[in-house]
């Protein structure tokens, strides 16, 4: 029997610079059933879903449905769903080898009650003699960069430069100072990603001097509250420097 490829959709996490890992793929009871009686053969590797199929299969337009677990912990705390409303679930929606992410009501998916750990879904339509081909980015959270800063410069006057962006750089601003600690907060949100060049400098405000050539990036382990200078208060990544 003659197989053909129908669908090669992979999945990828901003945050992870663009790889596939930290993503386990399972399709539901009802997509298990049309690929079993399509007698389709269905790879599932590293983010990755691979679907072959026999040259007379899937003769008319077809939905497949997966539901996408994080196998990786710091998936949870870095991916954010804009648009997505607190009482849906996010759908990654594959058609015409385009992607747009939908929000479903849970209860819409009563296999979701059954199961664990799923952070969003993936719903394939494949058309007939048609290879079903793309990338789906799944977005990181931007947040409000927080420098806490301790030791011997906690009580100076000090500037955080951007050293990525000169002609429009991010700003911070000092919104706590004491003695023990002073805590500098982006005016701005700033991606959050896993192995990314430093980009920020501490320097003395009087002098300019560079007291610290690079400064530690944000990570999923670094999310926290902060106080901002009106007195609100806000979700940010913490960063701790102790020169």
């Amino acid at each position: 029997m003659d197989y053909v490829r129908i669908v090669d959709v992979s999945l990828c996490h901003e945050y992870y610079n663009g790889s596939s890992c930290g993503f386990k793929v399972t399709p539901s009871v009802e997509t298990a059933e049309i690929l079993k009686k399509e007698e389709a053969l269905c790879r599932i590797y590293d983010g990755k879903v691979r679907i072959m199929a026999p040259v007379n299969a899937f003769v008319k337009e077809t939905t497949l449905f997966f539901y996408i677990k994080a196998s990786i912990a710091e998936i949870w705390n870095v991916t954010n769903f804009d648009g997505i409303a607190h009482d849906e679930f996010p759908v990654a929606v594959v058609c015409d080898n385009e992607v747009y992410f939908d929000g479903r009501k849970k209860d819409s998916m009563p296999e979701l009650q059954r199961m664990f750990g799923v952070i969003f879904a993936l719903e394939l339509h494949i058309k007939p003699n048609d290879l079903l081909t793309c990338t789906v980015k799944i977005p990181t959270k931007k947040l409000r960069w927080c420098y806490c800063v301790s030791g011997n410069y906690a009580e100076r006057d000090l500037q955080i430069s951007d050293s990525l962006k000169t002609d429009d750089p991010v700003q911070f601003d000092c919104v706590e100072k004491s003695s023990r600690f002073s805590l500098y907060i982006s005016r701005s949100e700033i991606p959050i990603v896993s192995g990314a060049p430093p980009r920020f400098q501490l320097k003395d405000s009087a002098t300019s001097k560079v007291l610290v050539k690079s400064l530690p990036n944000a990570n999923a382990k670094s999310i926290a509250k902060a106080s901002l200078d009106d007195g609100t208060r806000a979700i940010v990544a913490e960063c701790f420097v102790n020169p």
